[in-house]
């Protein structure tokens, strides 16, 4: 067999499979919506409709599922608007299905309802989202997982950046200064993390995409696929730098003010220490520089999609920027 590197399931498989397992009335409708770091179909029974999440292989073992499913309904006990996992007829939340390219979890969500909040990113709603991250932080304090899930942040970039070394070859100055970030940044984490950031489970990717907002303005925290235990800055600054790279997209409705209300209704909730503060232009650079290598080690599974030559020149300017407010070297 030719090797695979990311497959795509069969719907009604996947649909006849769903149906067995959560004894779903028939018929069952199965539909492909997302494709990219994990698959996201939609499934609907009569007037049900579900969202079924399918894990790359090489994404995230049993374990890790388990430890994001736990997570999500501890926080929903808490009162954080965040999407469940539903329990099959025998009570387990997720199973396996052996693909070409080894095994892959498959779990079903309750549905999300409304439009992603990237289509109208109100300043007094995303004031609102960042006090729901801050609750999430909390709420995650005492949580326990049957696992643990650490996410290591320094090790992922320096495990991953000879992916973006390898796509660089006709940019030679960016790769040197690449190579000093690369060299540098993770030391630079490693000692925040040594002098007190705040550690406990994060989503680990949140921004505009990733809420989900109905014609009422209630809103849900979606897609906890990059979850785990971490420094709760990463959180802080993902939305801020994922605004600046939606801005440049084309987005002409997420402004500066998107970011500054999102991170006054965090600090309304949990109000950051000075050392934190300080600390923020060095978090926005860790976001930037691990999406980079993150998106540079998965191309051949997604493809240029975020980050493909065309984004290079933004992204020359924009690191070198970060490293000069993070003061990096």
């Amino acid at each position: 067999m030719f090797p695979i590197l990311h497959s795509v399931v069969d719907n009604a498989a996947l649909g006849e499979e769903i149906r067995r397992r959560w004894n779903l009335p028939a018929p069952v409708h199965c539909e492909l919506i997302t494709r990219g770091m994990n698959d996201v179909y939609v499934v609907k029974s009569g007037t049900d409709r579900f969202a079924a999440r399918v894990w790359r292989a090489d994404k995230h073992t049993a374990d890790n599922v388990t430890w994001e499913l736990d997570y999500l309904a501890h926080l929903e006990k808490k009162g954080i608007p965040v999407i469940v996992a539903v329990p099959d007829a025998n009570g387990d939340l997720s199973f396996g299905i052996d693909a070409p390219e080894g095994s892959r979890r498959v779990c079903l969500f309750e549905w999300a309802d409304g439009d992603q909040f990237y289509a109208d990113p109100k300043p007094d709603l995303a004031r609102r989202i960042g006090g729901a991250i801050a609750q999430m932080h909390i709420a995650g304090a005492d949580f326990k997982g049957k696992t643990s899930r650490p996410i290591d942040f320094p090790g992922e970039i320096r495990r991953k950046f000879p992916a973006l070394v390898a796509r660089l070859d006709e940019r030679p100055d960016d790769r040197a200064f690449y190579e000093k970030v690369a060299d540098v940044l993770p030391k630079k984490l490693e000692a925040a993390y040594a002098a007190g950031v705040p550690y406990g489970p994060i989503h680990g990717d949140v921004h505009v995409r990733n809420v989900f907002v109905t014609p009422d303005d209630n809103f849900t925290i979606l897609d906890f696929d990059t979850c785990g235990e971490s420094h709760l800055m990463h959180d802080c600054m993902s939305p801020a730098w994922a605004n600046s790279f939606f801005i440049q997209s084309g987005n002409k409705k997420i402004t500066a003010q998107t970011t500054e209300a999102y991170m006054q209704g965090y600090e309304a909730v949990r109000p950051l220490e000075d050392f934190e503060r300080a600390c923020l232009p060095l978090f926005m650079l860790s976001k930037e520089f691990s999406y980079m290598c993150g998106m540079s080690d998965g191309v051949n599974v997604v493809g240029h999609m975020s980050f493909g030559p065309h984004h290079f020149d933004w992204f020359a300017q924009s690191v070198r920027r970060h490293v000069k407010e993070a003061e990096l070297f």
